[in-house]
């Protein structure tokens, strides 16, 4: 299951970013709304696959997209709603 995730979570980043870029930690960017969409699928995704408890795929979707977006270089996103 772990190698799923990584490998779900790297095609989601790569299918998404192209390219990685380095940003100071004081100007980051708002990634584009359909970019988080995306990554929040694919988080999904690897939620149903590690079959996480209901009560933990709130929390694992939001760390799993801001673990995404960081290292995409964007700002973190506070909620996924």
């Amino acid at each position: 299951m772990q190698h799923s995730r990584l490998a779900l979570t790297t095609l989601a980043a790569m299918l998404i970013s192209g390219t990685a870029m380095s940003f100071s930690a004081a100007a980051l960017p708002q990634a584009p709304v359909s970019d988080v969409v995306s990554l929040k699928e694919a988080c999904q995704q690897i939620a149903l696959e590690d079959q996480l408890p209901e009560s933990e795929v709130g929390a694992f979707l939001l760390d799993c997209v801001n673990d995404q977006l960081t290292e995409m270089g964007y700002e973190r996103v506070a909620s996924l709603d």
